[in-house]
């Protein structure tokens, strides 16, 4: 039987989802290794169900298939464990701009690894994005200074380590199943981000249930369902679809800052962030 086509406008939903993220993380009282810890766990065990339901056997994966699957997990791990203290030290917007670099830095480490050699275009597009970026740090603080620098960074931390669970997925997915590979990532990522927790003796509880409850719809709402979304559309409608539509990610979070967190991001901020918005456009689109 034939699975019937998403419309394309169901991208707009899933944009939403994922940028709710930096408004629930926002929301929590927990550290930030702990926030990761738990989005991954939670997302683990309802990616679980199914895998159970189906009776998936895990156990014909190959051992250098699982090996990368740790390794996409520890980048995953690193990913959020950056980003999210990101978002404790820096705005929203910052914080989302420069996560959204990515695309970039997927394309730099293909140079740098596998001998991609880069174009013209990239080489553009990576110098508008380092402007746009060296804007928004300059604008970081109050009265100008660079209180949020730290902050930056660890956001740009998190767009070149996102970078390594991408160009890893890329690979592995030629042979695993969506479904199980995100199972074996999430779950290497969860333990990953446990150890973290522990060597950094991050305090994994009391919470109160409500402070339970915005975590979980964080792993729910962003990794599950927003994820899950983009998973699907890309099948019938393509990469370029999606990868031009989470560039509307900062955008979304940016609103759902002000309207939310009453969290108004500086002029400096808003125009770094159209330039390196720009740059990635422009980059993606010119490699659809």
């Amino acid at each position: 039987m034939m699975t019937k086509t998403p419309p394309q406008y169901l991208v707009l939903a899933a944009v939403l989802f994922t940028s709710a993220s930096s408004i629930f993380i926002r929301l929590s009282i927990m550290p930030p290794l702990v926030i990761a810890f738990y989005r991954m766990a939670i997302a683990t065990g309802f990616l679980a169900m199914p895998l159970v339901y189906r009776k998936s056997k895990l156990g014909g994966i190959s051992r250098r298939d699982l090996m990368l699957c740790g390794l996409s997990g520890l980048a995953l791990a690193l990913h959020f464990a950056t980003w999210i203290a990101s978002l404790s030290m820096t705005s929203v917007m910052a914080s989302t701009v420069l996560v959204s670099c990515s695309p970039i830095f997927v394309a730099v480490i293909n140079a740098a690894f596998f001998k991609k050699k880069p174009g013209k275009t990239l080489l553009l597009c990576l110098g508008t994005a380092i402007a746009g970026t060296i804007i928004i740090t300059m604008g970081a603080g109050d009265g100008g200074d660079l209180a949020t620098l730290p902050g930056n960074l660890l956001a740009l931390a998190g767009a070149v380590t996102v970078s390594f669970y991408l160009i890893i997925g890329q690979e592995v997915r030629k042979r695993v199943d969506t479904a199980e590979y995100a199972f074996l990532v999430y779950g290497a990522s969860a333990v990953i981000l446990l150890a973290l927790c522990l060597l950094f003796a991050q305090p994994l509880a009391p919470y109160s249930a409500g402070d339970f409850a915005i975590i979980a719809a964080l792993a729910l709402v962003c990794s599950v369902g927003g994820h899950t979304l983009y998973n699907l559309l890309v099948k019938f409608h393509g990469a370029s679809l999606v990868s031009l539509a989470t560039l509307c990610e900062p955008l979304f979070a940016s609103v759902l800052a002000v309207i939310i967190l009453s969290e108004i991001p500086q002029m400096q901020t808003v125009l770094g962030g159209m330039i390196v918005i720009a740059g990635l456009v422009v980059y993606i689109v010119k490699n659809r």
